[in-house]
């Protein structure tokens, strides 16, 4: 009788260490990997999308700084509105965007600066060098706002993008 209770006991804290390494290596990504990537929240859904995939197509602009200088720069990403589209999100209601960096610097786009045509890209690569991460070795993600008077909405270190309802 009791090695047949030392056997179940056996079996059963096997299967538990078995459940919950499973667990956790499914639900846990390396630091490489979370800073490869920005998460898309919308409706409820949390969509993690790899650097990588932002490297769509070649687009040119004119951005402003904040002494009022103006400077044309080609970048490498995508637009906003297509990211959304391809990862199957809504945005034809939406108020607004709220974004976040890796070091919490924040900014808000409307929903009719969403929904703007050529105003709202995420780049990869600017003038030809790689938006680096804020870890050493990263990728990163820059927000271009294109016809701002100043670039306080062009978020590096991109991490999060909140579409709100």
């Amino acid at each position: 009788m009791k090695k047949k209770v030392l056997i179940a006991v056996v079996i059963c804290a096997v299967l538990a260490l078995t459940l919950g390494v499973g667990l956790y290596v499914r639900n846990t990504q390396t630091a490489q990997e979370k800073q490869n990537a920005i998460t898309v929240k919308a409706a409820g859904k949390e969509i993690v999308v790899a650097v990588k995939e932002l490297d769509k197509s070649a687009f040119e602009g004119e951005t402003v700084n904040g002494k009022g200088e103006r400077s044309a720069h080609s970048y490498r990403g995508v637009e906003l509105q297509a990211l959304l589209k391809d990862k199957g999100v809504d945005f034809s209601a939406a108020t607004g965007v709220h974004v976040s960096s890796a070091d919490q610097y924040t900014a808000d786009l409307t929903g009719d600066e969403l929904r703007e045509a050529g105003k709202v890209y995420l780049a990869v690569e600017i003038d030809g060098q790689k938006v680096s991460g804020i870890e050493e070795g990263t990728d990163g993600v820059q927000m271009i706002v294109f016809g701002d008077e100043n670039m306080r909405r062009s978020v590096r270190n991109l991490a999060v993008i909140e579409v709100q309802p």
